[in-house]
């Protein structure tokens, strides 16, 4: 995500939907999902995979998606995985922004769209989705959404002490403990996973491995590059984490 002198930050952060944090939850030591509210919030077109941009440092923007959202109440929540519990040194610049705002501060959301390239779409069949602890609420969200209309199966990758928690959010997707290298845990379960007949997939997380993922996935599950949707979310060594 993008740096600016603060000036121009602040210019851009004013424009934003302003919401108030109304409420915390601690699922985990890595999970932490935050309530806000906010009058722009009504009346909006929503659906699974749009995201919102917070100013999180005088300076830096980071981008996160909701993982839920009432249109009609004006209610936003936002599932954030905590990168920096598990790395050792500094907080990231998102992390030090989440666990200083506090219930009744007010922030700015700036945005609530999403990529022409990764928009949820309700096609029949199997929808196949894979991804890493940074994608919990977009999955979750995607499944509430897609109903009865289709299925979700696919794999998610976490830190062992989260799969019980991340289970019951993602029915349907295999939730696997993460190994210290990023995306073993999902490559493997996709090289060894059943074949089954998938309509389309959303691959998200972790940047070099869903350039692997979908090598697999276009082999494995027979699918033509369009049906394969694949915004990278974070890479290693990438600052701003």
């Amino acid at each position: 995500m993008p740096s600016l002198p603060a000036p121009f930050a602040r210019m851009i952060e004013i424009r934003g939907m302003p919401c108030t944090k109304t409420g915390r939850e601690d699922l985990s030591p890595s999970f932490r999902r935050i309530h806000l509210a906010g009058e722009r919030l009504k009346g909006r077109e929503w659906a699974p995979c749009q995201v919102t941009t917070f100013l999180v440092s005088p300076t830096a923007f980071r981008r996160y998606t909701p993982d839920a959202v009432d249109t009609v109440t004006g209610r936003m929540s936002v599932l954030f995985y905590r990168h920096s519990v598990a790395v050792p040194g500094p907080p990231s610049p998102g992390d030090t922004w989440l666990d200083k705002i506090a219930v009744g501060d007010r922030v700015s959301a700036m945005g609530l769209e999403a990529t022409r390239s990764f928009r949820a779409r309700a096609e029949p069949g199997t929808t196949l989705v894979c991804g890493d602890a940074t994608t919990v609420g977009l999955w979750s969200s995607m499944i509430r959404w897609l109903g009865y209309r289709a299925r979700a199966r696919g794999v998610v990758e976490v830190p062992a002490q989260d799969v019980p928690l991340v289970r019951d959010p993602l029915t349907g997707v295999q939730v696997v403990a993460q190994s210290p290298q990023p995306g073993e845990a999902l490559l493997s379960w996709l090289a060894d996973a059943p074949p089954q007949q998938v309509t389309q997939a959303y691959l998200s997380g972790h940047g070099q491995t869903i350039q692997h993922a979908r090598n697999l996935v276009r082999t494995r599950y027979d699918l033509h590059r369009s049906a394969i949707y694949t915004p990278p979310y974070c890479a290693t060594g990438k600052v701003g984490l």
